[in-house]
């Protein structure tokens, strides 16, 4: 089997000589490919000439591998992979490195994101690279890890954030569930539940009694460590609780009913142990209410 050839890569929003070669001679590197904008010009000899005098041969690359076109880009302008890396002067860039690599120079790559899962030498070289490379990425603290070791960290870490949203979504669902149970009881009638016009304009419950019309915000959390759950609601949150209730009354023709704006506020702790707080009549700013109920089951 034959040994997958290296290729290092960097990166920094303000790259230092002294930095740079330290990291280098570390690795035995001894070709620098920068990628960074205005490359091509006198705004990198103050790295170019330091490294020129160490015997490390330096070459500008932004025309290669730091320019994305547009149309190798999103809507949003992040990278499209699949479109970048058939742009001609990718695949130019590329053969070049090859070139280098089997000359038997050691090259390391090097942009201006620190962030290396933002980076192009992340997103772009070595995704591309990582199939007939061995790709590895050097950091400020002295640590190094391969392409799959990043991604394998990035996978993790997306798992993490799902169980952690599944939590947090699971963690609502009861504490909706609670709140419908405990209206319920206390006499109102239950006509919507999550009622959503657009992000961050939904009603979690609408309900009724004695004739006025309820737009409950439910909030649930495990504990108060962070605040309690009912200062979640601000003024911003009021505005699109507002918007909402607007649409709301004008699609089921509840124009001609008053109406109020309550907010329960659950800690959680499971289904039988929980502490509710019902505030009635929020003001407008959120800053006060009318009054507060307390449940404990």
């Amino acid at each position: 089997m034959i040994e997958k050839q290296i290729i290092y890569t960097y990166g920094n929003e303000q790259i230092t000589p002294s930095r740079l070669l330290s990291l280098l001679k570390q690795h035995n590197i001894n070709c620098v490919v920068d990628c960074r904008p205005y490359s091509n010009n006198t705004f990198t000899d103050h790295l170019k000439e330091p490294l020129q005098k160490e015997n490390i041969i330096y070459i500008p690359f932004f025309n290669h591998f730091g320019y994305i076109p547009s149309q190798a880009r999103t809507k949003q302008g992040n990278i499209n992979y699949k479109k970048a890396i058939v742009q001609e002067h990718f695949l130019k860039g590329t053969e070049r490195i090859k070139h280098g690599l089997e000359k038997g120079y050691t090259i390391c790559i090097i942009d201006n994101q620190s962030e290396i899962n933002k980076s192009k030498r992340f997103l772009l070289i070595g995704k591309h690279f990582t199939e007939t490379h061995h790709i590895i990425h050097l950091f400020d603290n002295g640590y190094h890890l391969s392409q799959e070791q990043i991604e394998l960290q990035n996978i993790k870490k997306a798992a993490i954030r799902q169980q952690k949203n599944n939590e947090k979504q699971s963690l609502g669902r009861n504490g909706e569930e609670i709140a419908a149970l405990y209206l319920s009881r206390n006499g109102y009638q239950i006509l919507d539940r999550n009622w959503n016009l657009h992000h961050g304009c939904e009603l979690d419950i609408v309900a009724l009694k004695n004739n006025k019309l309820h737009f409950i915000e439910v909030k649930t959390r495990t504990s108060d460590k962070y605040g309690e759950p009912q200062l979640a609601i601000n003024r911003q949150k009021i505005k699109n609780i507002e918007i909402a209730i607007q649409l709301y009354r004008s699609r089921r023709k509840f124009i001609s009913i008053n109406y109020q704006i309550d907010s329960i506020a659950i800690i959680y702790h499971s289904n039988n142990d929980y502490i509710l707080k019902h505030f009635l009549g929020i003001r407008p700013n959120g800053d006060a209410c009318d009054s507060c109920q307390t449940y404990i089951p």
